[in-house]
């Protein structure tokens, strides 16, 4: 068994999925086909960190004629034109990775404002039909999952101070519509999960234990308990379910073994933080 994680394990999924009779999917196309495939696969990719890591991914999938659902936040350290200019290039969907809640504090008038104006650049640039919710935000430290930051967050995690924001972004459409800003809709909100299977990375982990927000009513989950993405692998390769929805982070798999051991590390720290900040709420 190689190591989980690695942009070598990454391609393994690219390739078991190429020689499978999945058809894969963009966000855009699930929610504009009328006719859907009887057996897909939508890969959908959220840019928190570093954006340059993407484009060797982006690269990989267009090699084997994959197009997949990349949305970006917009921040100063995500947020680079060149970049998502070469991801779009790849035909890749490109969308809008929005935390308007978050950087409003909650505000519902200044959210929805922020929204309109940042989603602009999006559709404007990129043709973006589809937005993406980010979540778990620090409330401190938009930007940083390093091992660093990891330690310097110990001691407010043992304090019980505020580490996360408290602000859902996903409920910026409680009083609002996606048509009155011209897009088709929301990578979650627009999706009927029941019965596709929904992989999740967050946290450098498939397993549903270390995820807070990131869930979804399926009934296909409760089928499997995923720890591993060899198990992944053996999904597609032996056609266990038809529907797979897979979220990926480029910063969860590292080409080598120091940042992979670093990161690793990192999220640890970081699940077990949750596990005690939200033990105690």
């Amino acid at each position: 068994m190689s190591l989980d994680f690695t942009y070598n394990k990454y391609t393994e999924i690219i390739e078991a999925i190429s020689k499978s009779d999945y058809e894969v999917i963009t966000i855009r196309d699930y929610i504009q086909l009328t006719d859907r495939p009887h057996k897909f696969i939508i890969i959908r990719h959220d840019v928190d960190l570093n954006p340059y890591e993407q484009v060797k991914f982006a690269e990989l999938e267009n090699n084997y004629g994959i197009k997949t659902s990349y949305y970006f936040r917009y921040i100063e350290k995500v947020y680079k034109e060149e970049i998502i200019n070469k991801v779009f290039a790849l035909g890749h969907e490109i969308g809008y990775h929005y935390e308007v809640f978050t950087k409003t504090k909650g505000d519902p008038v200044k959210a929805i404002e922020l929204f309109s104006e940042e989603l602009k650049n999006f559709t404007d640039n990129w043709e973006s039909k589809t937005v993406c919710p980010h979540g778990g935000s620090f409330v401190d430290n938009t930007d940083g999952y390093s091992i660093k930051n990891m330690i310097k967050l110990i001691p407010k995690i043992f304090s019980g101070k505020t580490i996360f924001s408290k602000y859902v972004n996903f409920d910026l459409w409680d009083k609002h519509s996606f048509k009155d800003f011209g897009i088709l809709g929301d990578a979650y909100r627009s999706i009927d999960f029941s019965d596709i299977l929904y992989l999740s990375d967050t946290g450098r982990s498939w397993d549903k234990k270390y995820k807070r927000l990131d869930k979804v009513d399926s009934l296909i989950n409760p089928k499997f308990n995923i720890k591993s993405t060899d198990e992944i692998l053996k999904i597609i390769k032996n056609h266990e379910t038809d529907k797979i929805y897979l979220l990926v982070h480029f910063e969860q798999w590292k080409d080598n073994f120091k940042d992979w051991i670093l990161w690793y590390i990192a999220q640890i720290i970081r699940r077990n933080g949750k596990k005690i900040i939200f033990r105690k709420k």
